[in-house]
């Protein structure tokens, strides 16, 4: 039986508001070593992709203004914990896109739990899997403060 996503991935995705700037992407894609990020909204849902390609098409513009949602691609790819990883692999091929969103789907939730990228399809190829480095499942600032938002984009008061 072929692995499935959940037997491989490692769990942690770095992610950026939808409201993030340029200079904030360009950031975080740095500091954490990653070649995309997941967008995810208020709720905490993944809502579309911005990778480094994406980024650089606002080189020259004004990028503190410009937003996480002007640059992603919202035909977002996921797939869940049970599908195998040579689905996931020919679902990459077909569309020729390099990575997946891996997310639960409790009720109308699509919480990003993990990304599956074609290098990480070269390392299972190549036997070495493995824990990723600190760098790449740290989250962002962005999501520890939606984290601490209520629902009405107010900090939370319980919150210490």
């Amino acid at each position: 039986m072929d692995q499935t996503i959940k037997d491989v991935m490692q769990r942690g995705v770095v992610t950026c508001c939808v409201d993030a700037n340029a200079v904030d992407i360009a950031v975080i894609m740095l500091d954490n070593d990653v070649s995309a990020l997941v967008v995810i909204d208020e709720s905490l849902n993944a809502c579309g992709v911005v990778s480094k390609t994406d980024l650089i098409r606002s080189y020259g513009k004004d990028l503190s203004s410009t937003r996480a949602e002007d640059l992603m691609s919202p035909a977002i790819w996921t797939v869940s914990l049970d599908t195998s990883v040579y689905e996931a692999v020919q679902l990459m091929l077909q569309h020729r896109i390099h990575q997946l969103v891996i997310v639960t789907q409790a009720k109308a939730h699509r919480r990003p739990v993990a990304i599956f990228t074609s290098g990480d399809a070269v390392a299972l190829m190549a036997g070495k899997t493995g824990p990723r480095s600190e760098a790449q499942i740290r989250c962002s600032e962005c999501l520890r403060k939606l984290i601490s938002i209520d629902g009405r984009g107010e900090p939370d008061k319980s919150d210490p």
